[in-house]
Protein backbone atom coordinates (compact mmCIF):
# COMPACT_ATOMS: atom_id res chain seq x y z
CA UNK A 1 0.00 0.00 0.00
CA UNK A 2 1.44 3.23 -1.17
CA UNK A 3 2.15 6.65 1.45
CA UNK A 4 -0.37 8.87 0.94
CA UNK A 5 2.11 12.23 -0.44
CA UNK A 6 3.16 14.66 2.38
CA UNK A 7 1.71 18.12 2.10
CA UNK A 8 4.03 21.39 1.28
CA UNK A 9 3.90 22.11 5.15
CA UNK A 10 5.03 18.61 5.82
CA UNK A 11 8.13 19.13 3.20
CA UNK A 12 8.77 22.63 4.79
CA UNK A 13 8.69 21.29 8.40
CA UNK A 14 11.23 18.60 7.54
CA UNK A 15 14.00 20.81 6.16
CA UNK A 16 14.94 23.19 9.26
CA UNK A 17 15.87 26.21 6.98
CA UNK A 18 12.52 27.02 5.86
CA UNK A 19 10.13 25.58 8.62
CA UNK A 20 8.73 29.27 9.56
CA UNK A 21 7.50 28.89 5.41
CA UNK A 22 4.77 26.81 7.36
CA UNK A 23 2.96 29.71 8.36
CA UNK A 24 0.38 31.39 6.76
CA UNK A 25 1.36 34.73 7.82
CA UNK A 26 5.23 34.45 8.01
CA UNK A 27 4.94 33.62 4.27
CA UNK A 28 2.93 36.67 3.51
CA UNK A 29 5.52 39.14 5.26
CA UNK A 30 8.38 36.56 3.62
CA UNK A 31 6.70 37.65 -0.23
CA UNK A 32 6.10 41.19 0.59
CA UNK A 33 9.44 41.73 2.31
CA UNK A 34 11.18 40.54 -0.81
CA UNK A 35 9.71 42.46 -3.36
CA UNK A 36 10.38 45.40 -1.11
CA UNK A 37 13.50 44.75 -1.02
CA UNK A 38 13.92 43.37 -4.48
CA UNK A 39 12.89 47.29 -5.58
CA UNK A 40 14.55 48.69 -3.32
CA UNK A 41 18.17 46.75 -4.81
CA UNK A 42 16.45 47.52 -8.13
CA UNK A 43 16.92 51.67 -7.47
CA UNK A 44 20.04 51.74 -5.77
CA UNK A 45 22.17 50.45 -8.44
CA UNK A 46 20.64 53.28 -11.04
CA UNK A 47 20.82 55.85 -8.08
CA UNK A 48 24.26 55.44 -7.34
CA UNK A 49 25.08 55.43 -10.70
CA UNK A 50 23.42 58.13 -11.60
CA UNK A 51 24.68 60.37 -8.55
CA UNK A 52 28.08 59.60 -9.98
CA UNK A 53 26.96 60.72 -13.66
CA UNK A 54 25.65 63.74 -12.36
CA UNK A 55 28.44 64.75 -9.34
CA UNK A 56 31.55 62.57 -10.86
CA UNK A 57 32.28 62.87 -6.96
CA UNK A 58 33.33 59.93 -4.54
CA UNK A 59 32.55 61.94 -1.25
CA UNK A 60 29.12 62.93 -2.94
CA UNK A 61 28.39 59.76 -3.91
CA UNK A 62 29.06 58.07 -0.40
CA UNK A 63 27.58 61.65 1.23
CA UNK A 64 23.96 59.55 -0.24
CA UNK A 65 24.39 56.84 1.98
CA UNK A 66 26.02 59.43 5.20
CA UNK A 67 22.54 60.97 4.63
CA UNK A 68 20.25 57.64 5.01
CA UNK A 69 22.66 56.08 7.42
CA UNK A 70 22.67 59.64 9.93
CA UNK A 71 19.30 59.06 11.47
CA UNK A 72 19.88 55.59 12.39
CA UNK A 73 23.15 56.61 14.25
CA UNK A 74 20.65 59.50 15.67
CA UNK A 75 18.03 57.99 16.42
CA UNK A 76 17.90 54.35 15.70
CA UNK A 77 17.60 53.22 19.30
CA UNK A 78 15.11 55.95 20.32
CA UNK A 79 12.65 55.60 17.51
CA UNK A 80 12.75 51.78 17.24
CA UNK A 81 10.40 51.86 20.93
CA UNK A 82 7.11 52.97 18.67
CA UNK A 83 7.22 49.69 17.41
CA UNK A 84 6.29 48.20 21.07
CA UNK A 85 3.88 51.18 21.43
CA UNK A 86 1.41 50.84 19.11
CA UNK A 87 -0.09 48.25 16.41
CA UNK A 88 2.60 47.15 14.31
CA UNK A 89 -0.13 46.40 11.44
CA UNK A 90 -0.22 49.96 10.96
CA UNK A 91 2.77 51.40 11.95
CA UNK A 92 4.48 48.93 8.65
CA UNK A 93 1.69 50.11 6.64
CA UNK A 94 2.36 53.96 7.39
CA UNK A 95 6.25 53.44 7.22
CA UNK A 96 5.82 52.02 3.47
CA UNK A 97 3.67 54.86 2.38
CA UNK A 98 5.91 57.05 3.44
CA UNK A 99 8.53 55.21 1.74
CA UNK A 100 7.27 55.10 -1.46
CA UNK A 101 6.40 58.58 -1.55
CA UNK A 102 10.24 59.45 -2.27
CA UNK A 103 11.19 57.05 -4.97
CA UNK A 104 8.03 58.16 -7.03
CA UNK A 105 9.42 61.61 -6.54
CA UNK A 106 13.01 60.85 -8.07
CA UNK A 107 11.16 58.75 -11.51
CA UNK A 108 8.55 62.08 -11.76
CA UNK A 109 11.93 64.63 -11.50
CA UNK A 110 13.97 61.98 -13.85
CA UNK A 111 10.93 61.60 -16.30
CA UNK A 112 10.75 65.78 -16.57
CA UNK A 113 14.50 66.22 -16.54
CA UNK A 114 14.95 68.59 -13.75
CA UNK A 115 16.42 65.57 -11.39
CA UNK A 116 18.85 67.47 -8.70
CA UNK A 117 21.60 66.04 -6.45
CA UNK A 118 19.88 67.22 -3.46
CA UNK A 119 16.81 65.44 -4.68
CA UNK A 120 18.54 62.12 -3.72
CA UNK A 121 19.88 63.67 -0.05
CA UNK A 122 16.10 64.42 0.98
CA UNK A 123 14.76 61.44 -0.06
CA UNK A 124 17.71 59.22 1.69
CA UNK A 125 17.00 61.34 4.74
CA UNK A 126 13.35 60.50 4.66
CA UNK A 127 14.18 56.76 4.04
CA UNK A 128 16.85 56.71 7.19
CA UNK A 129 14.33 58.22 9.41
CA UNK A 130 11.70 55.20 8.04
CA UNK A 131 14.05 52.67 8.89
CA UNK A 132 14.63 53.38 12.33
CA UNK A 133 10.73 52.49 12.63
CA UNK A 134 10.26 49.96 9.84
CA UNK A 135 13.23 47.41 10.51
CA UNK A 136 12.28 46.89 14.69
CA UNK A 137 8.77 46.46 13.23
CA UNK A 138 9.22 44.32 10.50
CA UNK A 139 11.65 42.02 13.06
CA UNK A 140 9.35 41.79 15.88
CA UNK A 141 6.26 40.84 13.71
CA UNK A 142 8.18 37.71 13.20
CA UNK A 143 8.15 36.70 16.84
CA UNK A 144 4.01 36.77 16.02
CA UNK A 145 3.69 35.25 13.32
CA UNK A 146 5.71 31.62 14.06
CA UNK A 147 5.93 29.56 17.05
CA UNK A 148 8.92 30.26 19.88
CA UNK A 149 9.93 26.97 18.35
CA UNK A 150 10.66 28.24 14.54
CA UNK A 151 11.50 31.41 15.77
CA UNK A 152 15.42 30.08 15.40
CA UNK A 153 14.51 29.07 11.52
CA UNK A 154 12.12 32.20 10.67
CA UNK A 155 14.77 34.92 11.40
CA UNK A 156 17.65 33.92 8.95
CA UNK A 157 14.77 32.98 6.59
CA UNK A 158 13.36 36.48 7.02
CA UNK A 159 16.61 37.56 6.29
CA UNK A 160 17.36 36.09 3.24
CA UNK A 161 14.38 38.30 1.81
CA UNK A 162 17.18 41.12 1.74
CA UNK A 163 20.02 38.97 0.38
CA UNK A 164 18.37 37.18 -2.20
CA UNK A 165 17.02 40.96 -3.33
CA UNK A 166 20.78 41.94 -3.57
CA UNK A 167 21.49 39.28 -5.93
CA UNK A 168 18.12 39.86 -8.31
CA UNK A 169 17.45 43.78 -7.84
CA UNK A 170 20.68 45.11 -9.33
CA UNK A 171 20.72 43.26 -12.78
CA UNK A 172 16.61 43.77 -13.00
CA UNK A 173 17.36 47.32 -12.56
CA UNK A 174 20.14 47.48 -14.84
CA UNK A 175 17.93 45.98 -17.68
CA UNK A 176 15.11 47.81 -17.05
CA UNK A 177 17.19 51.34 -17.00
CA UNK A 178 18.96 49.84 -19.96
CA UNK A 179 15.62 48.80 -21.89
CA UNK A 180 13.49 51.71 -20.45
CA UNK A 181 15.50 54.88 -18.69
CA UNK A 182 15.69 55.43 -15.26
CA UNK A 183 12.46 56.30 -14.31
CA UNK A 184 11.13 53.32 -14.44
CA UNK A 185 13.34 51.73 -11.70
CA UNK A 186 12.14 54.61 -9.46
CA UNK A 187 8.69 53.83 -10.17
CA UNK A 188 9.03 50.54 -9.56
CA UNK A 189 10.82 50.70 -6.44
CA UNK A 190 8.01 53.12 -5.29
CA UNK A 191 5.17 50.45 -6.01
CA UNK A 192 7.01 47.74 -4.18
CA UNK A 193 6.58 49.19 -1.10
CA UNK A 194 2.85 48.44 -1.27
CA UNK A 195 3.77 44.64 -1.40
CA UNK A 196 4.89 44.37 2.23
CA UNK A 197 1.97 47.01 2.90
CA UNK A 198 -0.75 44.23 1.26
CA UNK A 199 1.09 41.35 3.46
CA UNK A 200 0.88 43.47 6.85
CA UNK A 201 -2.93 43.95 5.70
CA UNK A 202 -3.70 40.38 5.38
CA UNK A 203 -1.92 39.08 8.22
CA UNK A 204 -4.34 37.36 10.65
CA UNK A 205 -1.93 37.00 13.63
CA UNK A 206 -2.64 40.46 16.46
CA UNK A 207 -0.02 42.61 16.09
CA UNK A 208 -1.53 44.68 18.71
CA UNK A 209 1.12 45.98 21.46
CA UNK A 210 1.29 43.40 24.73
CA UNK A 211 1.60 46.41 26.76
CA UNK A 212 0.80 49.65 26.81
CA UNK A 213 3.20 50.77 28.91
CA UNK A 214 6.51 50.51 27.88
CA UNK A 215 10.41 51.71 30.07
CA UNK A 216 11.46 55.36 29.14
CA UNK A 217 13.46 55.84 26.32
CA UNK A 218 16.46 57.10 28.23
CA UNK A 219 16.72 54.04 30.56
CA UNK A 220 16.31 52.04 27.50
CA UNK A 221 19.44 53.18 25.52
CA UNK A 222 21.46 54.01 28.81
CA UNK A 223 21.00 50.16 30.05
CA UNK A 224 21.58 48.93 26.78
CA UNK A 225 25.38 50.73 26.85
CA UNK A 226 26.41 49.97 30.59
CA UNK A 227 25.55 46.83 30.01
CA UNK A 228 27.29 46.50 26.55
CA UNK A 229 30.56 47.94 27.13
CA UNK A 230 30.63 46.85 31.08
CA UNK A 231 30.40 42.78 29.53
CA UNK A 232 33.90 42.14 28.01
CA UNK A 233 32.67 39.39 25.56
CA UNK A 234 29.71 41.52 23.76
CA UNK A 235 32.18 44.76 24.57
CA UNK A 236 34.92 42.98 22.30
CA UNK A 237 32.09 41.55 19.82
CA UNK A 238 30.53 45.46 19.45
CA UNK A 239 34.37 46.68 18.70
CA UNK A 240 34.68 44.34 16.40
CA UNK A 241 31.74 44.71 14.31
CA UNK A 242 32.03 48.72 14.49
CA UNK A 243 35.90 48.06 13.20
CA UNK A 244 34.50 46.36 10.00
CA UNK A 245 31.22 48.33 9.56
CA UNK A 246 33.74 51.94 9.43
CA UNK A 247 36.93 50.54 8.13
CA UNK A 248 35.55 48.14 5.35
CA UNK A 249 31.44 48.82 5.10
CA UNK A 250 31.95 52.02 2.74
CA UNK A 251 32.75 50.24 -0.12
CA UNK A 252 29.23 49.65 -0.90
CA UNK A 253 28.70 53.33 -0.76
CA UNK A 254 31.26 53.80 -3.58
CA UNK A 255 30.64 50.66 -5.51
CA UNK A 256 29.44 52.97 -8.44
CA UNK A 257 33.20 54.79 -8.75
CA UNK A 258 34.86 51.42 -8.51
CA UNK A 259 32.70 49.76 -10.89
CA UNK A 260 33.36 53.22 -13.32
CA UNK A 261 36.99 54.50 -12.43
CA UNK A 262 39.04 51.13 -11.72
CA UNK A 263 36.59 48.60 -13.53
CA UNK A 264 35.98 50.67 -16.13
CA UNK A 265 32.62 49.43 -16.47
CA UNK A 266 29.31 50.96 -17.43
CA UNK A 267 25.63 51.02 -15.47
CA UNK A 268 25.22 46.89 -16.59
CA UNK A 269 28.99 45.89 -14.78
CA UNK A 270 27.66 47.97 -11.55
CA UNK A 271 24.64 45.91 -11.53
CA UNK A 272 26.85 42.42 -12.38
CA UNK A 273 29.53 43.87 -9.58
CA UNK A 274 26.39 44.73 -6.94
CA UNK A 275 24.82 41.01 -7.65
CA UNK A 276 28.29 39.52 -6.69
CA UNK A 277 28.38 41.06 -3.55
CA UNK A 278 24.07 39.44 -2.66
CA UNK A 279 25.14 36.38 -3.94
CA UNK A 280 28.90 36.51 -1.42
CA UNK A 281 25.83 37.55 1.43
CA UNK A 282 23.76 34.69 0.32
CA UNK A 283 26.41 32.52 0.53
CA UNK A 284 27.63 33.88 4.07
CA UNK A 285 23.95 33.71 5.29
CA UNK A 286 23.51 29.67 4.32
CA UNK A 287 26.89 29.11 5.95
CA UNK A 288 26.19 30.97 9.31
CA UNK A 289 22.74 28.96 9.54
CA UNK A 290 24.83 25.51 8.29
CA UNK A 291 27.05 25.94 11.18
CA UNK A 292 24.85 27.47 13.90
CA UNK A 293 24.93 24.34 15.96
CA UNK A 294 29.22 24.27 15.54
CA UNK A 295 30.75 25.64 18.94
CA UNK A 296 32.46 27.57 15.78
CA UNK A 297 31.04 31.18 16.35
CA UNK A 298 33.61 33.07 17.95
CA UNK A 299 36.42 31.71 15.36
CA UNK A 300 33.57 32.48 12.41
CA UNK A 301 33.76 36.02 13.27
CA UNK A 302 37.52 36.09 13.68
CA UNK A 303 37.99 34.46 10.09
CA UNK A 304 35.54 36.85 8.35
CA UNK A 305 36.88 39.66 10.02
CA UNK A 306 40.31 38.68 8.69
CA UNK A 307 39.20 37.73 5.60
CA UNK A 308 37.30 41.17 4.81
CA UNK A 309 40.60 42.89 5.79
CA UNK A 310 42.32 41.07 3.00
CA UNK A 311 39.56 41.47 0.58
CA UNK A 312 39.56 45.31 1.19
CA UNK A 313 43.04 45.66 0.72
CA UNK A 314 43.31 43.69 -2.16
CA UNK A 315 40.31 45.53 -4.26
CA UNK A 316 42.47 49.12 -4.06
CA UNK A 317 44.82 47.33 -6.46
CA UNK A 318 41.85 45.35 -9.04
CA UNK A 319 41.56 46.90 -12.48
CA UNK A 320 40.21 43.87 -13.89
CA UNK A 321 36.09 42.58 -13.59
CA UNK A 322 37.33 38.75 -13.60
CA UNK A 323 39.87 39.30 -10.18
CA UNK A 324 37.45 41.99 -8.59
CA UNK A 325 34.03 39.97 -8.74
CA UNK A 326 35.10 36.93 -6.37
CA UNK A 327 36.58 39.88 -4.30
CA UNK A 328 33.53 41.59 -4.22
CA UNK A 329 31.34 38.42 -3.63
CA UNK A 330 34.28 37.43 -0.43
CA UNK A 331 33.45 40.75 0.87
CA UNK A 332 29.40 40.31 0.51
CA UNK A 333 29.82 37.00 2.57
CA UNK A 334 32.42 38.30 5.36
CA UNK A 335 30.01 40.87 6.29
CA UNK A 336 27.25 38.86 6.71
CA UNK A 337 29.09 35.82 8.68
CA UNK A 338 30.86 37.92 11.25
CA UNK A 339 27.48 40.52 11.41
CA UNK A 340 25.15 37.73 11.97
CA UNK A 341 27.29 35.52 14.27
CA UNK A 342 27.73 38.57 16.19
CA UNK A 343 24.13 38.93 16.32
CA UNK A 344 23.28 35.13 17.40
CA UNK A 345 26.27 36.10 20.22
CA UNK A 346 25.02 39.06 21.58
CA UNK A 347 21.65 37.01 21.88
CA UNK A 348 22.98 34.50 23.60
CA UNK A 349 25.38 35.52 26.20
CA UNK A 350 22.30 38.51 27.15
CA UNK A 351 19.80 38.31 29.86
CA UNK A 352 16.44 38.11 28.74
CA UNK A 353 15.42 41.16 30.60
CA UNK A 354 18.06 43.42 28.25
CA UNK A 355 18.11 41.19 25.46
CA UNK A 356 16.53 43.60 23.30
CA UNK A 357 18.47 46.47 24.31
CA UNK A 358 21.82 44.39 23.76
CA UNK A 359 20.98 43.91 19.99
CA UNK A 360 20.01 47.31 19.44
CA UNK A 361 23.58 48.19 20.19
CA UNK A 362 24.13 45.37 17.68
CA UNK A 363 22.05 47.49 15.33
CA UNK A 364 24.04 50.49 15.89
CA UNK A 365 27.15 49.07 15.93
CA UNK A 366 26.32 47.57 12.20
CA UNK A 367 24.62 50.82 10.89
CA UNK A 368 24.83 54.20 13.44
CA UNK A 369 28.20 53.64 13.58
CA UNK A 370 29.10 52.90 9.47
CA UNK A 371 28.60 56.66 8.37
CA UNK A 372 31.32 57.69 9.96
CA UNK A 373 33.71 55.43 7.67
CA UNK A 374 31.25 55.89 4.88
CA UNK A 375 31.84 60.03 5.04
CA UNK A 376 35.31 59.86 5.81
CA UNK A 377 36.35 57.25 3.18
CA UNK A 378 34.37 59.06 0.82
CA UNK A 379 36.09 62.15 1.04
CA UNK A 380 39.24 60.07 1.27
CA UNK A 381 38.66 58.81 -2.34
CA UNK A 382 37.53 61.76 -3.40
CA UNK A 383 40.62 63.62 -2.50
CA UNK A 384 43.61 60.82 -2.67
CA UNK A 385 41.64 57.92 -5.02
CA UNK A 386 39.68 54.97 -4.46
CA UNK A 387 42.87 52.72 -4.20
CA UNK A 388 43.98 54.41 -1.17
CA UNK A 389 40.63 54.29 0.31
CA UNK A 390 40.25 50.83 0.60
CA UNK A 391 44.10 49.90 1.10
CA UNK A 392 44.22 52.38 4.36
CA UNK A 393 40.57 51.21 5.36
CA UNK A 394 42.04 47.26 4.70
CA UNK A 395 44.92 47.99 6.45
CA UNK A 396 43.08 49.77 9.30
CA UNK A 397 40.80 46.73 9.72
CA UNK A 398 43.58 44.45 10.03
CA UNK A 399 45.18 45.96 12.99
CA UNK A 400 41.83 45.98 14.80
CA UNK A 401 41.79 42.01 13.59
CA UNK A 402 45.10 41.98 15.16
CA UNK A 403 43.50 43.57 18.66
CA UNK A 404 40.83 41.05 18.43
CA UNK A 405 43.31 38.04 18.26
CA UNK A 406 44.95 39.27 21.54
CA UNK A 407 41.33 39.24 22.82
CA UNK A 408 39.89 35.83 21.62
CA UNK A 409 39.97 34.55 25.03
CA UNK A 410 37.70 37.44 26.71
CA UNK A 411 34.86 36.12 24.30
CA UNK A 412 32.98 33.18 25.97
CA UNK A 413 31.60 30.54 23.61
CA UNK A 414 28.38 29.75 24.71
CA UNK A 415 26.13 26.45 24.38
CA UNK A 416 23.80 26.89 21.57
CA UNK A 417 20.22 27.09 21.69
CA UNK A 418 17.55 25.54 19.62
CA UNK A 419 18.23 25.62 16.04
CA UNK A 420 20.87 28.74 17.19
CA UNK A 421 20.31 30.63 13.67
CA UNK A 422 21.06 34.56 13.80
Amino acid sequence: MSRPEPTLSARLAAMPAFRALRYRDFRLLWVGAFLSFTGSAVQTVVQGYLVFQITGDSAKLAMVTFVAMLPVSIFGPVLGVISDMYDKRWILIACMVISAIGPCFLGVAAYGHFLAYWHFLVVSAVAGFVTCIEVPTRQSIVRSVVSEEDLAAAIPAQASTFNMARVIGPVLGSTLAASFGAPVCFIANGLSFFALAASALLIKSDLRPLVKRVEPVRDLVLEGLRYTFRNRSIRTLFLLEASTAVFASFYVAVLPAITTKQLGLGQMGLGVASSFVGIGALAGLITTASLSQKPYKTFMVRISMLLMALCTTSLAFVHLPVVAYPLLAMMGACTIIQFNTTNTLFQLLSPPGLRGRVISMHMWAISGIAPIGVFAFGVLAQNHGLPVALALGGVILLLCWVWGWTQRKSIIEPKPIGTGAA
